[in-house]
């Protein structure tokens, strides 16, 4: 399986970090590319350049070997269309490759404003990360396609998404650890080290580099 984390990282932080590995750990996934965005269509503001996002991810994945930087988004001059990144990535790894976009359950919750939603599953499955707040029990009235969605194509089975390609959603059991790059940004524009949310070198990049400031 082949694990796709698409998302700012603005900046990559250890929520990021220890939901891939366990997700790796748990679900046995042989790798997870991060792949920052240029421009997410539903988030208007970025803070540090794609230049800057990129090398902070790079820094991440660097010792973990099943970590990947992907930075095709980065290299589009138009917005960041998931479904656009899940087309290239079956073409490169063809057809019968298991694909798996990893997602919160928060960004669930207005999925079906995304482009093309509807063609996603045909492409990969989806695995539902918990997030504090949230909840597939108690959908907003402004969620009811996001409800039918899940509802059609959610499976309890972990292994249907290993064995099959693509067309199913899975609510993991793991919970989206509750660190947020919009936390770690106010407490650096406050002059503030963000201890214990953060790689050491990737405080010493922002630091280096005068982010967030």
């Amino acid at each position: 399986m082949l694990g796709i984390f698409g998302g700012s990282f603005d900046p990559p932080h250890f929520g990021h970090i220890k939901l891939a590995l366990g997700l790796i750990e748990r679900f046995d996934f042989e790798q997870i590319r991060f792949i920052p965005c240029q421009l997410s269509p539903l988030k208007k503001t970025v803070y540090a350049s794609a230049e800057h996002r990129w090398q902070m991810l790079n820094i991440v994945c660097h010792n973990h070997e099943k970590l990947i930087a992907d930075d095709r988004e980065l290299k589009r001059k138009t917005p960041s269309y998931t479904i656009d990144t899940l087309q290239e990535l079956r073409e490169e790894f063809g057809d019968q490759q298991s694909l798996v976009l990893i997602v919160g359950v928060d960004a669930f919750l207005s999925f079906c404003k995304w482009h093309r939603y509807a063609e996603i599953l045909t492409l990969c499955h989806i695995i539902l990360l918990r997030r504090p707040g949230y909840s597939l029990l108690e959908y907003p009235e402004e969620s009811e396609c996001e409800k039918e969605y899940y509802d059609s194509n959610k499976t309890d089975d972990f292994k249907k998404l290993a064995n099959t390609p693509n067309g199913k959603i899975y609510l993991s059991d793991l919970d989206e650890i509750d660190v947020s790059s919009t936390k770690i940004r106010k407490t650096i524009s406050e002059g503030q080290q963000p201890k214990y949310l953060l790689p050491g070198n990737v405080w010493n990049y922002i630091h280096r580099n005068k982010l967030y400031k």
